[in-house]
């Protein structure tokens, strides 16, 4: 029993830390998760243990508290906080239990984003803004009006004939992702320190004694519900919703009315996937009984109402120990940071790795092996440290002086350059990198050449150089883990095809320092024979539009070096072509200047063959979409890239337009 007591105040003392970093420090130590997993247990304890239950508990209250820097502000009604659900499971016990108490199936409800912002209320005298406050402890929260009003999405006055008399709103004050960045950004150039997120922006920009600041830091908002208003009544929550539009409030578009559980799971999964399309972090639903008369029937606990629910996405952020720091080597010799973590449970998977970037990132986030730090990871982006959140060690991680593949020196070629280089153009790991890359389908394509089969063929010693790809065998690959027959003879046929590529596939493959996909395409089609390159001069490449001095000089440093005369040599040697062949006839101009994006599975073409003909209408493939995308060309199974296709209105095109469109 005196064990219980100890975990509970322990745990009370632990929430009552995490809430003054939160909100009065805007410096979290851990994600939102691992905050609500920590109410969980405390709840959890203090229904099975009453006698320790406190009204002070973290549990029985709204967290966070009216800081002494501001005049206090009372608030009309309290300021509750929603409970949380984190399945679909768990939302549909509490539709059910609403059902339940209601005595009634046909019941309405509104499902929104949930902003990851800071909560505010607004309270409007005949129209006119007269107090903006914080939410604070629920009860009383901090007077902040001259930030509100430096918000440009927050109308001093409503914009309507007879307004209420009286009408405290509430929201969220959000800052959108691209506003976030570019303030980091500016932080960053000042040598100041960076925020974690969104939501820690929009607070601290909040907070400030200046408004001037606040303004500057383009805050956004959106309305959500409203405390107490006369003058005017509503009988559903869309009403109201509806009324702030005509105030002049800025209203979320992904709201929806919804008449059932499937309806609430369907908007549930369809905003899941739709969740980093958004200009701003949501990191849940909100669901609410859309008939108001009803939430005085269903009622509220002491620190929230029964009417309403968040469900939460799978945390983008967590908190871990960061054990070693690992550099690694690329194919250019560039020393690569990464961090091996703890695993933690992060969206739906568990992480062990990190990306550091380069050892400047190291030094600005004053990192070191040991160190708690807090990762975020964002859709399927490689996950990264976003800050230390405890220091385990003093001082920032050092760049090696010795390369850990071949023990050469790792230097910094010029003080301009962030990047640190291993120095021997033999270093074993630059070698495995360059052959993972020479192979690859933007390079020479050859399929099944990946690397698991090239770190064995390093084991076995069958590769030393790029040629000795040409000349491994049947047999070389039959005896490869998990090789049959079939899978042998397809490797051994897709070696012979790759020495049919064209020239700009096999310059892309060199690897060549500055030089891209793109431009080895632009390259190969003005010089056509990789003998003419061996011969050229900075001018003859300056000549070409897209390449300017800094490609230029790379590619004469490249074709003037004896190892990769000797490379070249060795692969015209093994059958490799070193031509680009003549364009093939242009078919007309009926894409000409057009940007498409391919999508999906297409059934008659791949990828590379749609990319071909859309070429030779004068258009141009590219991998992500913007606003300055002409065509999605969608296909079966596809993914975020058709979702923000249509959330910036391009036309969308599938297959049989497609070709209807090509045979005109």
């Amino acid at each position: 029993m005196e064990n219980i007591q100890n975990r509970i105040n322990c745990l009370r003392k632990e929430l009552a830390r995490h809430n003054n970093l939160y909100y009065d420090k805007n410096s979290p130590e851990i994600s939102d998760s691992e905050y609500d997993s920590l109410v969980k247990e405390l709840e959890r304890l203090e229904l099975e243990n009453p006698l320790f239950a406190s009204l002070n508990s973290p549990t029985q209250k709204v967290s966070g508290v009216a800081s002494l820097s501001f005049e206090r502000v009372k608030h009309s009604l309290p300021m509750l906080s929603l409970d949380n659900t984190y399945s679909q499971e768990e939302t549909a016990k509490w539709y059910e239990r609403v059902e339940k108490r209601l005595k009634n199936e046909n019941i309405e409800f509104t499902i929104e984003p949930k902003i990851d912002g800071v909560s505010a209320s607004l309270t409007y005298l005949n129209g006119a803004l007269i107090i903006g406050a914080t939410r604070g402890d629920g009860e009383i929260g901090e007077d902040i009006t001259e930030n509100i009003k430096a918000i440009q999405s927050i109308p001093h006055k409503l914009k309507i004939n007879n307004p209420p008399a009286f009408f405290e709103l509430r929201g969220e004050v959000y800052m959108n992702k691209t506003d976030f960045e570019k303030l980091n950004e500016d932080i960053i150039k000042a040598d100041g320190q960076k925020f974690a997120n969104p939501r820690n922006a929009a607070s601290g920009s909040l907070r400030q004694k200046d408004a001037h600041i606040t303004a500057e830091r383009k805050l956004s908002f959106f309305a959500h519900s409203f405390g107490k208003i006369e003058g005017k009544q509503f009988q559903k929550q869309s009403e109201f919703l509806q009324f702030c539009k005509e105030c002049g409030f800025v209203l979320q578009n992904d709201f929806k009315i919804c008449y059932s559980l499937k309806e609430i799971s369907d908007f549930m999964h369809v905003m899941s996937s739709r969740r980093d399309l958004l200009q701003y972090e949501i990191d849940g639903l909100v669901i609410k009984v859309n008939n108001l008369p009803f939430h005085n029937e269903l009622g509220y606990t002491n620190k929230s109402p029964r009417w309403a629910i968040a469900f939460k996405f799978p945390a983008k952020q967590a908190t871990t120990q960061l054990n070693k720091i690992r550099a690694q080597v690329g194919r250019t010799g560039i020393v690569t940071p990464s961090a091996i973590l703890e695993p933690v449970a992060l969206a739906g998977v568990t992480i062990s790795h990190a990306t550091l970037h380069n050892f400047e990132e190291i030094e600005r986030l004053n990192v070191n092996e040991g160190d708690i730090v807090l990762i975020e990871r964002a859709g399927d982006v490689i996950p990264k440290i976003v800050k230390v959140v405890k220091k385990e060690r003093e001082g920032f991680f050092k760049p090696p002086h010795n390369c850990q593949s071949c023990g050469s020196e790792i230097v910094k070629e010029s003080e301009g350059e962030v990047a640190y280089r291993c120095i021997n153009p033999e270093c074993p790991a630059q070698f495995r990198r360059h052959l993972i890359h020479f192979a690859s389908r933007s390079a020479m394509d050859i399929d099944g050449f990946g690397s698991a089969v090239i770190d064995q063929l390093l084991e076995r010693n069958k590769i030393k150089t790029l040629a000795d790809i040409y000349n491994l065998t049947y047999n070389d690959f039959i005896n490869l883990e998990l090789f049959k027959e079939k899978k042998a003879n397809n490797l051994v046929e897709a070696v012979v095809k790759s020495k049919r590529r064209p020239l700009s596939r096999l310059l892309f493959a060199l690897g060549i320092r500055h030089i891209g996909e793109k431009s080895s395409e632009i390259i190969a089609k003005r010089f056509r024979n990789i003998e003419v390159l061996f011969n050229a001069n900075v001018e003859e490449f300056t000549r070409i539009p897209e390449i300017g001095e800094v490609l230029a000089l790379s590619l004469k440093k490249f074709f003037d070096n004896k190892t990769a005369r000797r490379v070249v040599d060795a692969l015209i040697a093994a059958g490799v072509s070193t031509t680009e062949p003549e364009a093939e006839q242009q078919h007309g101009t009926l894409f000409e200047g057009q940007l498409f994006v391919l999508t999906g599975e297409l059934e008659h073409y791949t990828r590379e063959q749609a990319g071909e003909i859309i070429k030779s209408f004068g258009g141009r493939v590219v991998s992500s979409v913007s606003k300055k995308t002409d065509y999605a060309l969608a296909g079966a199974d596809t993914g975020l890239k058709l979702e923000k296709a249509k959330k910036l209105n391009i036309k969308i095109i599938n297959e049989q337009e497609f070709e209807e469109l090509v045979k005109q």
